[in-house]
């Protein structure tokens, strides 16, 4: 009787101690993706511990035609899509019959292994501090006349899944809109960047 007692406190013994070590494995994974669900992108940015941090250029201009006469119709057309990473127009406001403003949103991958999203900006570390810049170029042409656009801002990693930024669409004096027909405005964008984070080995 005492065998049998003393076999099952020793049973006991190694399933708390199994216990024991499959929870400090799995906790901490748990609480990663539960941090990287929650946080997206910027839970594997800001961990400069673990991931590696790289930015360079895409090669190439992409274009999207904005049409001024029906501004909810710009909503999600697409101006890049790798399959992995993309980039639509998420909004074009008017400021004034000859101003406008319009947003291009970015969206990458992520998981616990990196992450990759091609953007307008870039986000790095640098120097002890996080920085994201805005690096896209955009020229806007319509009727012939071509125009450098200037830009109107952008965001961190504010998304889950990316960024957003946008440009200012203004027009001279000279050129008048007629609404009541369809005003298409060619827009092209260089200078786009790919963002990527790669997981440290140790």
């Amino acid at each position: 009787m005492v065998l049998i007692k003393n076999i099952f406190n020793l049973n006991t013994v190694y399933i708390i101690a199994v216990i024991i070590a499959l929870g400090s494995l799995l906790i901490p994974k748990g609480i990663e993706l539960y941090n990287l669900q929650v946080q997206g992108i910027s839970y594997v940015a800001n961990d400069v511990e673990k991931y590696h941090n790289n930015a360079h250029p895409v090669e190439g201009e992409y274009a999207v035609t904005i049409d001024l006469s029906d501004l909810a119709s710009n909503e999600g057309k697409v101006l890049f899509d790798d399959g992995e990473n993309k980039i639509y127009l998420s909004e074009v406001i008017v400021h004034s019959e000859a101003e406008y403003e319009f947003f291009f949103r970015s969206r990458g991958r992520y998981s616990l292994g990196g992450a990759s999203l091609v953007s307008g900006v870039t986000h790095t570390y640098y120097n002890g501090g996080f920085n994201s810049s805005l690096q896209a170029e955009v020229k806007a042409s319509y009727k012939g006349e071509t125009h450098e656009l200037s830009p109107s801002g952008s965001s961190g990693l504010n998304y889950r899944d990316g960024d957003e930024f946008g440009f200012y669409l203004d027009f001279t004096d000279d050129i008048i809109l007629d609404l009541k027909e369809e005003v298409m405005v060619d827009v092209t964008v260089t200078n786009l960047f790919v963002n990527l984070w790669a997981k440290k080995t140790r």
